[in-house]
């Protein structure tokens, strides 16, 4: 029994020195960039020796697959069943503005790293893909019959970017508020003009 406690015990200390070179490696990421960071810098960073850490991850893309992991645990995406139960475009924008804003709090630090240097590398490249099919699905179920008007898909897109949403809330409004107010903007030009364009359906 005795034994068991500390094989217990030792799975926690290699799962604590997991979690400190992962964070290690993000806290670099966003100060640094991907590229600007070195797997011995990383080690450096989390206290542990190059061994240890090769004894964690064996190479770049095992550390980064951790990190794309625990992002995506973090930030949690919307998915379609935000829209249940709503039948029109204003109630759905209103929607998808708000679960916009929840996720770009939950991504703060994820942004940050992207703006430090966009990854298009590696496992990078394919969790990005994944993730902005999933943000295109939702835009083009908050568009409706709207979805194929380019200029309808667009504007959206604009909206709902991180530094558009940064923008409007300007340190004095709520995460809410400028949902709230990002949708009553965008949901009358979207009624109007999506009749009026040739190209909208």
């Amino acid at each position: 029994m005795p034994r068991t406690y500390r094989l217990g015990r030792r799975s926690a200390q290699k799962d604590l020195t997991r979690t400190r070179i992962v964070e290690a490696a993000i806290e670099r990421y966003i100060e640094f960039g991907i590229s600007g960071t070195s797997m011995q810098q990383v080690a450096r960073s989390a206290d542990v020796a190059p061994g240890t850490l090769r004894n964690h991850f064996r190479s770049r893309d095992e550390l980064d697959r951790a990190i794309v992991d625990q992002a995506l645990a973090e930030m949690q995406a919307p998915d379609l069943s935000i829209y249940n139960g709503l039948s029109t475009i204003g109630e759905r924008l209103a929607r998808l503005s708000r679960e916009t804003g929840a996720f770009l709090d939950r991504a703060g630090r994820w942004y940050k790293m992207w703006l430090r240097e966009p990854m298009v590398t590696g496992v990078w490249v394919e969790a990005g893909a994944a993730y902005g099919a999933t943000w295109d699905r939702l835009f083009r179920a908050a568009l409706g019959s709207l979805a194929d008007d380019a200029d309808a898909m667009a504007i959206l897109r604009a909206t709902m970017h991180p530094t558009f949403f940064d923008a409007v809330r300007s340190g004095t409004r709520s995460t809410d508020e400028s949902a709230d107010l990002i949708s009553a903007a965008l949901t009358p030009w979207l009624e109007a003009g999506g009749r009026d364009r040739p190209n909208a359906r």
